[in-house]
């Protein structure tokens, strides 16, 4: 059996087909998640022994790149990780990439113009093997990243939906991707992990007409995992409480390093 789902003729409608159930997010893969993103950062040869430590000794990999683009694809015989490498400082043409706010088209809705270029760079090669490896079987497929890598899984995500059934999609620090179309647009469950006051989750800004994607899933002053519904006032002592703790803690709290090991040792706080 095929992963297609069937694809739609003409333009997608403005409302996912069906209401996304966010009661799947699930923390121990959260966790495994940010640390194949955090290890995405690292060249083939260090990236094998990341996955390994995330007990994943099964797993096979390959590394698609073109120019500043990247992602790894993780699989075995039962699913498929897609992990988009996020912002490199030293790489000029990521820091662009970023900074590109105007929105072109996408699949569905507008999208941020030098995210959109960044996927459109490698997205080809990445959907071949993703094909390839699902061809005639049923696999569970996540797609995750950081930062820049984190618009990117989002955009990947979409244009999957198109074929696939995506399992899920989390993101770390992750910048608002694309218009309001664009983020209601997802039939995929989104989870959108920010810890504290990271400031790269504050760009582009709402008021230009971005919006993020998905369920807010945030990382306290304390360390602690809040997901559900999350006040604003929990939101407000939390970014003045985050502000007094450190120097430059908006910088320091979107580092993947803090994500993963926050999330490593977090305590889930739910409220319906």
């Amino acid at each position: 059996m095929t992963q297609i789902a069937g694809k739609t003729q003409g333009k997608r409608k403005t409302k996912p087909v069906k209401e996304i159930d966010y009661s799947k997010f699930n923390l121990d893969l959260c966790t495994k998640l940010a640390g194949i993103s955090a290890a995405s950062y690292k060249g083939s040869k260090v990236f094998v022994h990341s996955i390994r430590k995330l007990d994943m000794p099964e797993h096979k990999y390959q590394l698609v790149s073109h120019e500043n683009a990247q992602a790894y694809i993780i699989w075995n015989d039962k699913e498929v990780i897609v992990s988009w490498r996020g912002t490199e400082p030293k790489e000029w043409k990521d820091i662009t990439a970023d900074l590109k706010f105007r929105k072109h088209l996408g699949n569905f809705g507008k999208v941020h113009r030098g995210f959109k270029g960044y996927v459109d760079k490698i997205y080809p090669k990445v959907e071949k093997k993703i094909k390839e490896l699902t061809d005639g079987k049923w696999m569970k497929i996540y797609v995750t990243g950081h930062s820049l890598g984190g618009a990117a899984a989002l955009i990947c995500t979409q244009r999957l939906e198109e074929n696939y059934h995506v399992s899920s999609c989390y993101t770390y620090g992750a910048p608002r991707p694309g218009g309001y179309k664009f983020a209601l647009g997802f039939k995929t469950p989104v989870f959108r992990v920010r810890n504290n006051n990271d400031v790269v989750t504050k760009v582009p800004p709402s008021f230009i007409g971005y919006k993020h994607v998905g369920k807010l899933c945030y990382i306290d002053v304390d360390g602690n995992l809040r997901t559900g519904s999350i006040g604003w006032t929990t939101l407000f002592k939390n970014w003045i409480k985050g502000q007094f703790s450190r120097i430059g803690d908006g910088l320091r709290d979107h580092a993947i390093g803090e994500y993963e090991k926050l999330l490593q040792n977090t305590k889930r706080i739910h409220k319906e």
